[in-house]
């Protein structure tokens, strides 16, 4: 797969992580000039040290531009200090890109999964969990064809979120947080990474999801069919 664009949204325990190792990487690979647009609109301060990396406060987005484009020159980064929303996203997501999505609410996820739909080729690689166990879930739609699901095919609650995005949410509710761990949250960003790599490396990758649990130490990953493909299986076109 061709890579030229990389877009990454949400830059907190799991993305303030991911994005310096998709840049090492990235960077690592004589692959030409590569874009890697990267989108906050939180910012980072002394409560999130436990978990989250970065060298200095201010707009996640912004701050870790800074950060990233002075380790690694060979790409261009580009920082948008704002919560992706149904107008912004058609501003910054693009055909043929991979989107990392690293935020804590399914109306996001919900948002970001039924654009992408949209397009012709795009993958998607949605990271999320809880405080000892996560998920991540990939989504490829290739030539116009669902390779694997979409996040909201086996996933009700993204189907019908209950949960608000940031940008409506008040001040009061965007300081409160649950309980995270950095290990857990580390998890997903290297399984994402993983998916990440074999994507690129592998023409027919399928897998869909993966589950693990820091407690237990395992994880389990699934081949599922797609919404479409379920529907001819049982004659309901």
């Amino acid at each position: 797969m061709v890579i030229r664009e990389i877009t990454i949204i949400g830059l907190g325990g799991i993305g303030s992580v991911l994005s310096n190792t998709v840049s090492r990487f990235i960077n690592s690979k004589n692959i030409g000039v590569i874009t890697i647009n990267l989108v906050d609109g939180d910012d980072y301060e002394e409560k999130n040290l436990e978990r989250q990396e970065f060298t200095s406060y201010g707009n996640k987005a912004s701050v870790k531009k800074n950060e990233l484009e002075y380790k690694f020159r060979k790409i261009n980064y580009v920082d948008y200090p704002i919560f992706i929303d149904e107008r912004s996203a058609a501003e910054i997501i693009k055909e043929n890109c991979i989107v990392f999505l690293a935020v804590d609410n399914h109306k996001t996820r919900k948002l970001v999964s039924d654009f992408v739909k949209n397009f012709k080729n795009v993958v998607l690689i949605s990271g999320g969990n809880e405080l000892t166990d996560g998920n991540v879930q990939i989504y490829i739609r290739k030539d116009g064809v669902d390779i694997t699901p979409s996040l909201t095919d086996y996933h009700p609650e993204i189907e019908n979120p209950k949960d608000k995005s940031p940008d409506e949410m008040s001040c009061e509710e965007l300081s409160k947080s649950e309980p995270q761990l950095y290990f857990t949250n580390f998890m997903v960003a290297n399984y994402m990474c993983a998916a990440f790599y074999n994507i690129i490396e592998k023409s027919n990758y399928n897998y869909s999801e993966v589950y693990f649990d820091l407690l237990t130490m395992n994880a389990n990953s699934k081949v599922r069919k797609t919404k479409n493909q379920n529907k001819k299986e049982k004659g309901d076109f």
